[in-house]
């Protein structure tokens, strides 16, 4: 890049209590950008119950965290979620922008442009090039998993994003079709493809503690799902496979559950008691060195997840030489084109339950996946993606 931007991004809405996909991103991209080095200037906009999050690179030369201390900062926010239930953008957007006028203003002032890296512009009236991470629209493809006032909120804010964001970033092919498909105010040279991430070291196996089976009173060998329990990532088709193989062929295959309780809490657990399936761990959130852990030690990583768009997991298997069976959904099948990948029918519980039995025993294919899938996975690094933020950045400032 031949010009030093001031480039601001925009945290403020970044959920410190939800460690999941849009704080991992997050917190990668940015050591991303920390570690390639290019002249920019970051200023991170931060609320002060999030703050914290970004201390890892607040002494960084090339990074500035500026807190916004406006008390009526949680008020302000209810107020636009009020105006939501207008059930129209115009009046919405007018009430939004005036809301959070004086935080807009600070921070076009910091900045030659502005990134979001949640899915929504907190303003949609700023004075400087805008680029936005949306991530997906589930909602508009499993409207069953939202109550109506969110799906209310999703419709109406990411509408207005997509038509005031200058650019866009999806995080793959299919997702960007999708974007192009359902935003008809975005045009195809408006909409990036910058794939996740994965931090390479963080999953080499210096880092892996051997005594996590023995912590959590785990098996030596088992499938390992980390995912939080929405109802979008499919733990029931899990469950059932499992079910089919100790019922047909009398072997209990342990499974690894991690994650917050959410939506598909009740179900899964009431399955798991009344089933009696005993040899399913679901450990809850647990710390990030044992996830880590627990990916080098599983057989395989198995993703059922209806609805996604990027996969960490996937990335992060890969990087811990961990061979995976992941769902047949577009972004994975992208995936697929360069890992080696065992995919099914994610509703399929008849077909998952053969495949599973099928590779528990097959230690060969297991071997061939997980050595293909290390050499290939160095090309997601957050530094490869940070320097493709880069030219996405130049291009938004003209």
């Amino acid at each position: 890049m031949s010009v030093s931007l001031r480039v601001g991004i925009n945290c403020l809405d970044v959920n410190p209590s939800f460690v999941g996909g849009v704080t991992t991103y997050v917190t990668g991209l940015l050591d991303g950008l920390a570690n390639v080095g290019n002249g920019c200037r970051f200023r991170i906009f931060a609320a002060e119950g999030n703050r914290y999050i970004f201390d890892r690179i607040k002494d960084h030369p090339d990074f500035e965290i500026i807190v916004v201390h406006d008390g009526l900062l949680s008020f302000r926010a209810k107020v636009s979620r009020m105006a939501l239930l207008s059930g129209r953008r115009e009046i919405f957007k007018a009430v939004n922008d005036h809301a959070f006028r004086k935080i807009r203003e600070m921070m076009d002032a910091e900045s030659d442009i502005i990134y979001t890296p949640s899915p929504v512009l907190r303003c949609f009236d700023s004075r400087k090039p805008t680029v936005l991470t949306m991530h997906d629209i589930q909602h508009v493809h499993h409207p069953e998993f939202f109550s109506w006032p969110r799906r209310l909120s999703r419709t109406i804010t990411y509408g207005l994003s997509a038509r005031h964001a200058n650019f866009i970033q999806a995080n793959s092919q299919s997702t960007k079709r999708d974007f192009l498909e359902h935003f008809p105010e975005l045009s195809d040279e408006h909409v990036e493809v910058i794939p996740v991430g994965v931090n390479l070291e963080r999953f080499a196996e210096s880092t892996v503690k051997n005594d996590v089976c023995d912590r959590y009173a785990l098996p030596e060998r088992f499938l390992f799902y980390p995912a939080q329990l929405w109802l979008h990532k499919n733990h029931l088709t899990i469950l059932k496979a499992l079910k089919k193989i100790e019922n047909k062929w009398r072997l209990k295959i342990p499974l690894v559950l991690t994650g917050a309780k959410y939506s598909a809490a009740s179900q899964v657990l009431r399955f798991m008691e009344d089933q009696s399936m005993g040899y399913v761990y679901y450990l809850g959130p647990i710390p990030n060195e044992d996830i880590v852990s627990l990916y080098r030690k599983a057989a395989f990583l198995i993703m059922a997840t209806l609805h996604e768009s990027g996969g960490f997991p996937i990335l992060e298997s890969a990087a811990s030489g961990t061979p995976i069976i992941a769902s047949r959904i577009p972004p994975f099948e992208e995936f697929a084109q360069g890992f080696q990948l065992s995919l099914f029918d994610p509703l399929d519980a008849d077909g998952l339950a053969c495949l599973i039995r099928r590779l528990w025993y097959d230690q060969a294919t297991a071997a061939v996946q997980s050595a293909h899938n290390r050499e290939h996975v160095h090309n997601y690094s957050w530094e490869n993606a940070a320097r493709k933020y880069l030219r996405l950045f130049a291009r938004a400032f003209g």
